[in-house]
């Protein structure tokens, strides 16, 4: 058996002896075996590293997959069973039109929360609410044309609200079609100059939040109006039975807080018909009020639906319009209105 081949040195020159050839071409053929020997193990571990970090990139996009395939199902399932309790909304309105004495308040069947519905991994709730117990703005202008009656219910409002009154000319500004400013208003010109720059809408709004956008109306101003007006696409009179005791106050300047609150019936108000409010008002004023865009009927609602599917809630809601001819859903979206 041949050795390890070494290198060694001599002080004195040597002569040759036999075999000494071979015997380094030996060692320099077996040290080349030996780098290839230690390449191969090199190349043979990076290829272990390379699936490994294959397999987990792989095992790391499968579960990325799943789990867009489980929230997608979960999705759709929840939207199904959203679009179950709009439809359930209808069908209660639809009822309530029939059998009702074509008036709306506090404490009809429609308006009874639905308790939580068991499901497959979770349960479904909702609640449909009145969604015609406010001012819509989207009436002070209609057609192009200002309303100066219901623009003057609005400034009354910010009046009993105590908020800027140039809100009333900014909001008609933003509503209206043309670009010239009111006296107290605001149109391009001024939104160019904010920071960021938008233009004004000059058209109907199309969510209360966008109220947010108008010159004037900051975050208190915006909290103050919120649970008082609504942005419907169609005429709205205001129901009174939902009103609360500021929007009763709008009606006329000489409605006091104490009065409203008779009006308002600690929320239970429960109207018949604008006649019976009329001879309520002559009564606690002494004369007649001009009841034009109010009723005692509800047009608007709003469906709020919650499915919670293995512990993820997910919110839905829906506008429906119900008026003589049928009951439709208008607007749909994830989340509330």
């Amino acid at each position: 058996m041949s050795g390890p081949c070494r290198a060694t040195s001599h002080r004195h020159a040597t002569p040759p002896q036999p075999g000494l050839g071979r015997t380094v071409r030996r060692c320099r053929g077996r040290s080349a075996a030996q780098a290839q020997r230690g390449v191969a193990l090199l190349a043979a571990l990076l290829a272990v590293a390379l699936a490994a970090v294959l397999f987990a990139a792989l095992l790391d996009t499968g579960e990325t997959i799943r789990a867009r395939t489980r929230n997608a199902l979960r999705a759709e399932q929840t939207w199904q069973l959203a679009r179950g309790m709009e439809l359930w909304a209808e069908s209660a309105l639809k009822r309530d039109l029939q059998s009702s004495e074509g008036f709306d308040a506090r404490g009809e069947g429609w308006g009874q929360p639905i308790p939580p519905i068991p499901i497959p991994g979770g349960s479904v709730t909702g609640l449909l609410r009145d969604g015609s117990g406010c001012l819509n703005l989207n009436d002070l202008v209609e057609q192009g044309v200002e309303q100066p009656q219901r623009i003057e219910r609005f400034r009354r409002l910010i009046e009993v609200l105590q908020l800027d009154p140039a809100i009333a000319d900014a909001v008609v500004d933003w509503i209206d079609a043309d670009v010239s400013p009111h006296p107290e208003g605001a149109e391009d010109l001024t939104y160019l100059g904010m920071n960021p720059a938008y233009r004004a809408a000059n058209r109907p709004m199309a969510h209360p939040s966008e109220l947010r956008r108008v010159y004037r109306v900051d975050d208190a101003a915006y909290r103050a109006l919120r649970p008082h007006i609504c942005t419907w696409p169609q005429p709205s009179p205001i129901n009174l039975n939902f009103a609360s005791p500021q929007l009763w106050r709008a009606l006329d300047p000489e409605i006091t807080a104490a009065m409203a609150a008779t009006l308002w019936r600690d929320g239970q108000a429960n109207f018949r018909n604008t006649h019976d409010v009329d001879q309520e008002l002559r009564r606690l004023i002494g004369r007649p009020v001009a009841l034009q865009d109010v009723s005692t009927a509800s047009e608007w609602f709003v469906l709020e639906a919650e499915v919670q599917v293995d512990g993820l809630p997910f919110r839905y809601a829906a506008v429906i319009r119900r008026h003589p001819r049928q009951v439709e859903t208008v607007i749909r979206l994830r989340g509330q209105w």
